[in-house]
C-alpha cells in the first residue's frame, strides 16, 4: 500500500534555510496531519518562530523538538502564543535535559523529552526513565536517528538488548508514560512481550523527511535523495516516479531477510540502517543478528 501524501513531515532547520515561506506553503500544500519540527536554536528572531508563524492558520499537528542546551527563559513566552501539539527538548544526558526541563516550568502546553540513543549512552536510558519520574515527566520520545548525515548507525545487539530490557524492568519501565519508540531493536528491550506496532518501513509511504539544506528523503534515517525544494514542489516530489519507484522496493522483503522466521514481527527491521551498512536495500539490519 502507498499513501498519495505522507501522513507526517519531518523538517530540520538550520542556518541556511532558503525561501522558509515557500517551504511552509509547499507543506500545507501536502496537507500532512502531522509536522515534526527540530530547531537547534531558539533565539527571538530564529528561523523556527518565521516558520511557526506562516502554519498558524494551518490545520497541522506541529511538535517542536529544540536542544535543551538552546533553551532561554524566555522560551515560555516565545511559544506560548503557538498552538503547538507539543514541545520537546532534546538531549543525549539525562542531567542536561533535567536543567532544560526547569526553563519550561511556566509553559502551559503539552511538553516532553527527546533523547537521541546513541553508543555512548545507551545504557543511560534506565537513568533517563528515573529521571522523568522524579521530574514528573509523562511523553518520552527516542527519535529516529538522521543518517543524512553521514552518522554511523547506530544499534545495539541481541544481548545488550536483553541486559537493557533487565535494567528497564528493574525501574519500572515506562509504566505512566506516554512513549514513542522508532527502533524495532530498542522496542524490544522496552517491551520484550509486544510486537513492535509498525507494520514494517513507512519510508516515503507515511512520512517523508526535509533536511536543513531543502533536500527530501524518504525517512530521516534512509539517505536516498528523492529530489530538493530548491528545484521541486514537495508535493511534485511526493507523487513522484522516483519516490513511488523507492516504496515498490521497500515493500519487498529484503533479499538477505527472506530465509529469516521473525521476519513477520521485525519486517526487515531499519531499511535505512542496513542501507548504511551495506550498500543496499537488500542487506540485513545487522541490530538483528
Amino acid at each position: 500500500m502507498e499513501l498519495s501524501a505522507p501522513i507526517t513531515i519531518y523538517w530540520d532547520l538550520g542556518p541556511e534555510q532558503g525561501d522558509v515561506k515557500r517551504t511552509c506553503s509547499d507543506i500545507i500544500g501536502c496537507r500532512p496531519l502531522m509536522l515534526q519540527l527540530f530547531s537547534p536554536d531558539l533565539q527571538p528572531h530564529c528561523a523556527v518562530l518565521d516558520v511557526l508563524d506562516n502554519f498558524k492558520n494551518a490545520s497541522i499537528a506541529i511538535s517542536l523538538t529544540v536542544p535543551a542546551a538552546a533553551l532561554l527563559p524566555r522560551t515560555a513566552v516565545l511559544l506560548a502564543e503557538y498552538n503547538l501539539k507539543e514541545l520537546l527538548i532534546s538531549g543525549d544526558d539525562p542531567e542536561r535535559i533535567a536543567a532544560g526541563w526547569s526553563l519550561l516550568s511556566e509553559y502551559g502546553g503539552s511538553k516532553g523529552v527527546s533523547f537521541q540513543v546513541t553508543r555512548d549512552n545507551w545504557s543511560n536510558l534506565p537513568a533517563l526513565l528515573h529521571l522523568c519520574r522524579q521530574q514528573r515527566i509523562k511523553r518520552l520520545v527516542l527519535p529516529m536517528q538522521r543518517l543524512y548525515n553521514h552518522e554511523t548507525p547506530f544499534f545495539i545487539t541481541g544481548q545488550e538488548q536483553r541486559h537493557l530490557a533487565g535494567l528497564l524492568e528493574a525501574v519500572g519501565c515506562t509504566e505512566g508514560m506516554n512513549v514513542t519508540i522508532h527502533d524495532p531493536f530498542i522496542w524490544r528491550a522496552f517491551y520484550p512481550a509486544t510486537s513492535f506496532p509498525q507494520a514494517g518501513c513507512q519510508a516515503a509511504n507515511t512520512m517523508l523527511a526535509i533536511d536543513p539544506n531543502g533536500i527530501v528523503y524518504p525517512c530521516p534515517t534512509l539517505p536516498t535523495p528523492l529530489g530538493t525544494l530548491a528545484d521541486t514542489s514537495l508535493k511534485e516530489i511526493a507523487a513522484s516516479l522516483t519516490k513511488k519507484e523507492l516504496r515498490r522496493k521497500l515493500l519487498q522483503t529484503a533479499a538477505d531477510c527472506r530465509e529469516c522466521g521473525e521476519i513477520e514481527e521485525c519486517r526487515g527491521g531499519c531499511r535505512g540502517r542496513a542501507y548504511m551498512l551495506h550498500g543496499s536495500l537488500d542487506g540485513i539490519d545487522t541490530a538483528c543478528r
